[in-house]
């Protein structure tokens, strides 16, 4: 049986616990992993797994530079005025480490390259990657931040993506 929720992990509470916690692509969106990793362990039935991946430590660090470099520029330096960064992008041992604290055991965590080299640029960086800092300005000006910052990275686009693998168990006792 599959039960649909839309809320907020750090905040997850499920009316039954679940045998597996998948994710793909959401836990470097979340600030706290501290809390996030206690809200999943508390979901798990005891011998459940976690089984995830996200960005890790590493990801698309070309677009963070050209996002802090094009920021920086008006009219965009403006709207971006006390932006914290939307990106946690933990390091392998930084999350065994909380994961291990939240309670979890058999915990395997380990980086890995997986560079894309999107078909169309501008579409794909703009949606997939600076959609929540083009939400904070008028429409011309995210068009063109998101433009600024395509321009900014090198041609032909590779992105450098690292993905953080995770997979834990919540003890069965």
């Amino acid at each position: 049986e599959v039960e649909l929720q839309v809320g907020n992990l750090t905040e997850l509470k499920l009316s039954r616990d679940v045998d597996v916690v998948f994710s793909n692509a959401v836990f470097h969106w979340i600030p706290d992993h501290d809390t996030l990793f206690a809200r999943l362990y508390a979901a798990l039935n005891p011998g459940g797994r976690l089984v995830a991946q996200c960005g890790g430590e590493g990801n698309v660090a070309s677009v963070a530079e050209a996002i802090a470099e094009v920021g920086a520029r008006e009219p965009f330096a403006r709207h971006l005025e006390g932006f914290e960064p939307i990106w946690n992008f933990s390091s392998a041992e930084d999350a065994e480490r909380r994961l291990r604290d939240a309670g979890f055991e058999e915990i395997e965590c380990w980086l890995e390259s997986k560079p894309v080299t999107p078909e169309d640029p501008f579409d794909y960086v703009a949606t997939a990657t600076l959609g929540p800092i083009m939400a904070l300005m008028p429409a011309a000006d995210a068009h063109a931040f998101a433009e600024a910052v395509v321009e900014r990275l090198a041609t032909p686009l590779t992105l450098d993506y690292v993905r953080l693998n995770l997979l834990a168990r919540r003890p069965r006792s």
